[in-house]
């Protein structure tokens, strides 16, 4: 595959970029790291249209360690913008949206790759980055929940047909946690053991922790940025969550949901965009193929494209009739297709 691992290696620019930028330039300056991915996101969709579609590698180990290598540069530039905190409200902000959105992007797609991997080192890194953006139940919500359920009225994370963002992000954000705890109890009691082993008891002493030791080695404003980028990097997962499955659902029978199949997850399969993205713009098979490695997934023919890649879609979401002018269309075309192929 041309350029091999070195595809993936825009993440590790991008990210190193906000401190780059930041003592190059100015406090200001990280937002040019949220500029520049939207540039190269949307032009790689609007440039090169169409399924720009490179060839899959198959597993190897170099693109297997891009995953736990990007987690530790992620974490440690979100531990640097916590010490300069201080910079300022313009600097604040300006480091909290950058950091976070690298988190809810990149740190969160490397996170997601490794705790589908049970592997103990595997879970550890997985676990460790969604520490740094205090969402550390997604692994049991995402893996044991959304797998499961997705494109159902029970999971959280699928968007309903004319739902807005803003109503998706406060029902999947507490819908999943929730649904962690249900997992983990139902695990327990499967198990015998005590609630005290809980994931989310020792999750919250985790994370109490960790921002307690922020508080005590770099100060307030450290654990305020903390919190402003893990909010930040939240809200752009749960916004990918929006655009992923929207208005698509499974049809149900007596014998429960259908299968999942490739019509039930929104995909971009434009090859260059998805170099930036750990290939998650081929959902459908993700959802096919949930422990596959990421630069394994493929094109698939029957898989339903977005009218706009991910980047500009999760950017029209956050006006909710201009998305929904576009979007409720082409799902009820893909109903309505769908409709005529049962027939």
């Amino acid at each position: 595959m041309a350029f091999g691992p070195f595809r993936f290696v825009g993440p590790f620019l991008l990210v190193l970029s906000i401190p780059l930028f930041y003592y190059a330039i100015g406090p200001v300056a990280p937002l040019l790291t949220i500029a520049l991915l939207l540039l190269l996101l949307i032009a790689a969709e609007w440039l090169a249209p169409g399924k720009r579609v490179l060839h899959s590698p198959g597993a190897s180990p170099a693109f297997r360690l891009i995953p736990f290598a990007y987690v530790p540069v992620q974490l440690g530039v979100i531990v640097w913008s916590a010490t300069q905190a201080d910079a300022g409200g313009t600097g604040f902000a300006a480091l909290a949206l950058a950091v976070g959105v690298t988190t809810g992007v990149f740190g969160v797609l490397a996170a997601h790759e490794l705790v589908h991997n049970q592997e103990p080192v595997s879970q550890l890194f997985g676990i460790a980055m969604l520490s740094g953006m205090s969402y550390r139940h997604f692994r049991i919500a995402h893996v044991f929940g959304h797998h499961r359920a997705a494109a159902t009225e029970q999971d959280p994370a699928s968007a309903r047909l004319g739902e807005n963002v803003y109503r998706f992000l406060v029902r999947s954000i507490t819908g999943q946690v929730l649904d962690a705890w249900r997992i983990e109890r139902l695990r327990l009691s499967a198990t015998g053991k005590s609630l005290f082993r809980h994931c989310l008891l020792s999750d919250v002493l985790v994370m109490a922790s960790i921002y307690l030791a922020i508080f005590l080695v770099i100060g307030a404003n450290g654990v305020f940025l903390f919190a402003a980028q893990s909010f930040v990097g939240i809200i752009v997962l749960e916004t990918f969550n929006y655009v992923a499955h929207y208005g698509l659902k499974r049809d149900s029978g007596t014998s429960g949901y259908e299968p999942f199949g490739a019509a039930h997850s929104w995909n971009s399969s434009n090859g260059l965009a998805n170099a930036l993205i750990f290939n998650m713009g081929h959902h459908s098979r993700h959802h096919a193929r949930p422990t596959a490695q990421y630069q394994t997934l493929e094109h698939d023919d029957q898989a339903s494209e977005l009218p706009l890649g991910y980047a500009a879609s999760m950017l029209l979401a956050l006006i909710p009739p201009l998305w929904h002018q576009i979007m409720d269309p082409a799902v009820q075309s893909l109903h309505t297709q769908s409709s005529n192929l049962s027939i």
